[in-house]
């Protein structure tokens, strides 16, 4: 081979390694200071949640899959908070490093939304981690004062940024992450009326989309699909909502990091309005009984837990469009959802409403 033959072969070779395969993502990179701990990404696919064990050599991770369409990889720490967001789809080849201590300083190369929402992290890391310590501050996600102003300061550089950038999908990644839920309605339909509709209509947008297409038709107007639901007896229940005034269902994963954040929540709300016509249940979407079993049956809870079969391929759970775990929603004795998605604060409220005297 001449010289330069070789050199184009090298150019070739150096390109190639540049980006994912077409048929797949990868991410990797080195994060400094987790104290020899794993990390887990978790993600959803068209066949379910999975759930990869990254354990560092040398602060170095990682993974690889397929994905066609764009999705969100939620990383955890080992103790399941939360760590940090990425996005990929096949053909990716993402590259993460920094300080595990530090989850808005970190720096990512390989994707251009990525590389902007990292930025818009590193400008605005001191409100981020400020706001994201106060929230987890209590596991019931109650609203003190200071979490009150935290969020309005928020929600005040997020509608900044989404005016001056309506074409791009950052505004919708935050949207999704810090407002959807947590501000008032009218405020986030005004915001997302801001947006390129052309951005809404991307799959992984579709939370945002379908809460610009009305969110409050959605919780009113929806009803339960018909769930046949295991229990830890090996037992086939039915769900149903008539011999109560309200029914509190949580949809989680035993075997994904963070989904099971609600539970002391569901224990107060099965303490306080057991007697006053309330049911709580808990819905497993784990893809192997045997995992929900080994954690329920170790569990000590006053709410029910159930397992649904095929998870997130179950026609009722996709007619929900639940795209993301925990899940929370209420329904009144007919069936007809109240409230879902939303912050408990807000579902209690809901609760009250329905079993009040």
């Amino acid at each position: 081979m001449n010289k330069a033959g070789a050199i184009l072969c090298f150019f070739i070779l150096l390109l190639s390694g540049c980006g994912g395969k077409d048929n797949e993502f990868v991410v990797e990179g080195t994060i400094n200071n987790l104290g020899g701990r794993p990390l887990y990404a978790v993600y959803g696919l068209e066949n379910g949640i999975v759930v990869d064990t990254l354990r560092p050599q040398n602060g170095f991770i990682s993974f690889k899959n397929s994905s066609s369409t764009l999705i969100p990889i939620q990383f955890y720490y080992f103790d399941k908070t939360p760590f940090t967001r990425i996005y990929v789809q096949n053909g990716d080849r993402i590259e993460l490093s920094g300080d595990g201590q530090d989850p808005f300083g970190l720096k990512v190369k390989g994707s251009s939304l990525n590389k902007e929402l990292f930025k818009f992290n590193h400008e605005h890391k001191e409100l981020l981690q400020t706001w994201l310590t106060e929230r987890n501050a209590s596991a019931l996600g109650r609203r003190s004062q200071r979490y009150e102003q935290l969020n309005e300061e928020l929600r005040g550089v997020i509608a900044a940024y989404v005016g001056k950038h309506k074409d791009s999908p950052v505004s919708v990644v935050l949207l999704d992450n810090y407002l959807i839920g947590e501000a008032e309605e009218v405020y986030c339909d005004s915001l997302i009326q801001l947006l390129n509709p052309s951005l809404l209509s991307e799959p992984w947008a579709v939370s945002v989309a379908e809460y610009g297409r009305g969110q409050i038709e959605q919780q009113n107007d929806t009803v339960l699909p018909y769930f046949s639901l295991y229990a830890l007896a090996d037992t086939t229940v039915l769900l149903s909502t008539h011999d109560a005034k309200a029914t509190l269902l949580c949809f989680w994963s035993a075997e994904t990091p963070g989904t099971d954040k609600f539970d002391r929540f569901l224990q107060e709300m099965a303490e306080r309005y057991d007697t006053l016509g309330l049911q709580v249940v808990s819905i497993s979407l784990d893809r192997d009984s045997a995992v929900w079993r080994q954690r329920a049956e170790s569990d000590s809870t006053r709410w029910e837990q159930r397992w649904l079969k095929n998870g997130y391929l179950y026609a009722g759970v996709k007619d929900l469009h639940i795209h993301a775990l925990p899940h929370l929603l209420v329904a009144d004795s007919t069936g007809k959802i109240v409230a879902r998605g939303v912050l408990p604060d807000s579902l209690s409220v809901a609760i009250e409403r329905l079993v009040k005297p």
